[in-house]
């Protein structure tokens, strides 16, 4: 009896032995095969099951409380979201770079913009050394510090408020497609109508998907109609000799002109101004743009623009509304225009279609032009510094992709954060650094303190006194061995959605065959 009751003693020990290895053996190998992903969250992330969170604790802490984390982006992938930011191709940062950042908590509220914000503590606090190159979940990026700055409040969302604008452009195809993401930028659920004639539409030389084009613009929520040249061969001038062979297609300047026809049929009893454009004329917001034009009567005949930037444009092409800054006419102006629209084109001796506007306008109506501030031709040619990093508020850009080159889309993106703070600045007394939100950061070597911030910096191509009635006083430019400029490249987070908002500023090292460059990188990162 005693030996049946050891043997059954043994038996059970024996299976309880043999269950004990098979749990231990499935645990061992479903901790070996969970995923990569999983097991390289940084920065305290927890895993996204909603299953493996605390009972007590949000899996996701609401918007703006200092808990969240740098990488609440998802990881979806070998990397998470802020270091695949750093790694991407198009920002095409050097294998190693220095690298800091600071998480900034804005206060929203009655600022005043125009004064330069002055904060005791330093913008950059510390640098550490990243390699981008390589392995991707090695990768441990420094600690976020919080940084508060007052900034104003921001836009409201664009819910389709802007149908009482109409825009238009004369383009080819090519520069509408490109131009693309840059109106997206402004025009994205605005309400308001682009109409875009597209001049080489008729080229014997291509054929054009027209609608193909207009639907990809729609798909980008903007309410755009593009169309055909109505005009398939330029008119001749009061100077066109009369055995001149008329261009065909037509000429862009004409179909620029001849715009106001296509919009006034567009337009909707809601209609109140018509903005005639060049396809590189930008608005970094339509709210601030809006509540410009609010302050004009639309309903009786108003011509609304900006003068050129420099003196000698003035004196070729005369006092008229400068395309490229944004020109508006109401709606009753536009009538009184359109009978003669293509008789001021035959009677015109000026081959811009700003020109030809100014004197259909003088010829036909006893309107005058109104300057709106804000609004900027921008015929400023090499580095726009001097401008962009001056604080002063704009309601408009132009040449940004060919007199001088910028980011616009990206620098303007902090708009839909806080507003009028784009080209904010700040002034850090720690670090003499200058912050102008959305383009730059400028470390000076000899202290902030000294400069004359309120003088616009000399940077761009002879900025002499036909630049003064427009930018000035002016500043002596500052050269590298002063003045350490990181510019933005980069910006990253759907506002919207409520995540984070991060700006890159880089400071590019020298290309130089035999060395391996160190490009220096400030990371902002919005609390939104």
């Amino acid at each position: 009896m005693m030996l049946a009751h050891q043997c059954s003693a043994r038996a059970y020990l024996a299976t309880f032995v043999t269950i004990f290895l098979i749990i231990l053996f499935l645990t061992a190998n479903r901790l070996h095969h969970r995923s990569p992903a999983l097991a390289h969250l940084t920065e305290g992330k927890a895993a996204s099951d909603p299953s493996q969170h605390n009972i007590d604790r949000p899996s996701k802490p609401p918007p703006n409380e200092s808990s969240k984390s740098d990488d609440e982006d998802s990881i979806d992938g070998p990397c998470n979201r802020a270091v695949r930011f750093l790694r991407s191709d198009d920002l095409g940062l050097s294998n190693t770079i220095q690298y800091s950042r600071r998480c900034i908590r804005p206060i929203h509220g009655d600022v005043d913009r125009e004064e330069v914000a002055n904060v005791s503590s330093p913008l950059i606090t510390g640098t550490t050394v990243l390699d981008l190159d390589g392995d991707c979940n090695r990768i441990a990026l420094p600690p976020c510090e919080p940084l508060t700055l007052h900034v104003p409040p921001a836009y409201p969302p664009q819910q389709g408020q802007y149908g009482h604008l109409i825009f238009g452009v004369a383009s080819s195809h090519d520069r509408l497609r490109d131009a693309l993401p840059v109106f997206s930028h402004w025009l994205s659920g605005s309400g308001a109508q682009l109409v875009a004639v597209v001049s080489d539409a008729d080229s014997p030389d291509h054929t054009y998907d027209i609608a193909a084009l207009e639907a990809s613009y729609r798909k980008h929520n903007i309410s755009a109609t593009i169309v055909r040249p109505r005009l398939k061969e330029s008119l001749p001038r009061v100077d066109t000799p009369d055995d001149a062979e008329l261009s065909r297609p037509a000429a862009v300047e004409q179909l620029h002109f001849l715009l106001i026809e296509d919009m006034l049929d567009a337009a909707t009893p809601q209609t109140q101004w018509l903005g005639v454009l060049d396809d590189d004329t930008f608005f970094p917001a339509l709210h601030p743009l809006a509540l410009a034009l609010g302050q004009h009567d639309h309903t009786r005949p108003r011509w609304l623009g900006a003068l050129a930037d420099n003196w000698v444009s003035m004196k070729i092409w005369g006092f008229m509304a400068y395309g490229g800054a944004g020109t508006f006419l109401s709606v009753p102006l536009a009538g009184q225009l359109r009978p003669h629209l293509r008789d001021c084109v035959r009677q015109s001796k000026i081959v811009s279609g700003d020109g030809m506007l100014k004197e259909c306008v003088y010829a036909h109506t006893t309107t005058k032009l109104t300057l709106v501030e804000g609004l900027h031709q921008h015929d400023i040619m090499g580095d726009p510094s001097g401008f962009f990093e001056s604080g002063r508020k704009t309601l408009s850009i132009h040449h940004w992709k060919s007199w001088y080159h910028a980011p616009v889309a990206q620098m303007a993106a902090v708009a839909r954060v806080c507003g009028d703070c784009f080209l904010q600045r700040w002034r850090f007394a720690g670090d003499d650094a200058l912050l102008a939100n959305g383009y730059s950061i400028s470390v000076y070597r000899e202290g902030v303190d000294k400069l004359e911030l309120d003088r616009v910096e000399a940077t761009f191509r002879d900025p002499d006194a036909k630049f003064d009635f427009v930018y000035a006083p002016f500043r002596p430019k500052l050269g590298p061995d002063k003045k350490k400029s990181f510019r933005l490249e980069k910006v990253d987070g759907d506002v919207e959605r409520g995540e984070r908002f991060r700006q890159v500023y880089v400071h590019r090292a020298p290309r130089e065959e035999g060395s391996e460059p160190v490009d220096e990188v400030v990371e902002l990162v919005w609390e939104v």
